[in-house]
């Protein structure tokens, strides 16, 4: 009888011992932000398309905390990258203002482009981080965010990120401007034309 209950208790403690929190094993990856930027002309020009006559890549830049951002293509992007040390969680990594081609459903086509400048840590929790957009013709747009970032008692995470296009706030981090050299920027909803 004695070896039994002994038996019974090494079980009880064995379970104890093993069983461990349902998120315990969870390894929350948080999107890191950035700022994805769209621009086309009164036309319907893809601004950000080299083959485009009329395309900005060369005049556009950023300036973030001092500090200037030249539009660089993703494939100079990869050939400039170092070595980093690998890890199974995704580590968010700064890398600028890049050029980006995506695949547009509207159009059909891989032809087309977009800008982005981040990334930064999504769990970062920002009141409000700027970045001013610098365009011909002496125009120039801001743009920014905010991040509040916490964990929930469950283990889980909460997020709330705001952005914004000169004090105006908008859904998420796309920005669709339509430029024009004697008016600067205006955003478009949506993408729409």
């Amino acid at each position: 009888m004695r070896q039994l209950t002994f038996s019974a208790a090494i079980l009880l403690a064995m379970c104890f011992l093993t069983a461990c929190d349902k998120n315990s094993d969870v390894i929350w990856d948080i999107s890191p932000i950035e700022f994805t930027i769209f621009m086309t002309d009164s036309e319907g020009h893809d601004l950000l398309d080299s083959t485009y006559q009329g395309n900005l890549i060369k005049d556009i830049y950023v300036t973030y905390q001092g500090e200037d951002y030249s539009l660089m293509t993703e494939q100079e992007y990869l050939e400039n990258m170092y070595e980093k040390a690998g890890t199974r969680a995704y580590m968010p990594h700064f890398y600028g203002l890049m050029l980006r081609q995506y695949w547009n459903p509207i159009t059909s086509s891989h032809d087309c482009y977009k800008m982005v400048f981040g990334e930064f840590d999504g769990t970062d929790n920002i009141d409000r981080r700027e970045i001013i957009l610098h365009l011909p013709e002496n125009h120039h747009v801001r743009l920014a965010y905010s991040n509040n970032f916490k964990w929930k008692s469950n283990g889980e995470p909460k997020i709330k990120r705001h952005f914004y296009l000169d004090d105006k706030e908008l859904e998420g981090g796309y920005f669709y401007l339509r430029y024009s050299k004697t008016g600067g920027c205006e955003y478009i909803t949506n993408g729409t034309k």
